[in-house]
């Protein structure tokens, strides 16, 4: 058998593959459906902000996430950050894949806690740049240095101390 028929057998090639991915750990992947949610979320960066928006033309955090399930995927979610936290399931934070949701709170004059924001989770960041080795998510953000929809580091100041729970309406990923 000469040399250019071993390497075109199919045998030798998925033996190969083999060696390669095991040497080389492969990122994480997520399911396809959680992936179409986030590709198409991130097409909608730069959007404006909106006070009870719910398109392109402008957005607030509750109806970009809802527009993005919707739009994305035929999913139907609530059209307040509040209700949307009751309808998704709660998840442990090792539980977390990109495409779950993210839910921050503040606390009012009696204490206790309202959902108050809302974001699509996309995970550890591994690209260039100031957000290298970051948590970020991606939101209609209506106040600080930037508005509209960005992305934003899990471990900024505010998001960290606004941090209240991550929610699932989506079916998790299959990990092997």
């Amino acid at each position: 058998m000469n040399k250019a028929k071993l390497i075109k057998s199919p045998v030798v090639l998925l033996l190969a593959l083999v060696i390669f991915t095991s040497a080389c750990p492969l990122p994480a992947q997520v399911s396809k459906e959680r992936q179409k949610l986030i590709d198409f979320s991130l097409e909608l960066r730069g959007c404006p902000y909106k006070y009870a928006g719910n398109s392109p033309k402008g957005f607030d955090c509750s109806g970009f996430v809802s527009y993005c399930a919707k739009n994305a995927l035929n999913k139907n979610l609530s059209r307040s950050s509040g209700d949307m936290y009751i309808q998704v399931d709660h998840i442990k934070k090792a539980d977390r894949e990109p495409g779950d949701l993210v839910f921050f709170a503040v606390k009012n004059a009696k204490g206790i806690y309202h959902i108050s924001h809302v974001g699509i989770y996309l995970g550890l960041y591994t690209g260039d740049g100031p957000l290298h080795g970051k948590r970020i998510f991606l939101h209609a953000a209506s106040d600080g240095p930037q508005t509209g929809v960005i992305v934003s580091d899990m471990e900024e100041k505010y998001w960290s101390n606004h941090f209240y729970g991550y929610g699932r309406f989506l079916e998790p990923s299959t990990r092997d």
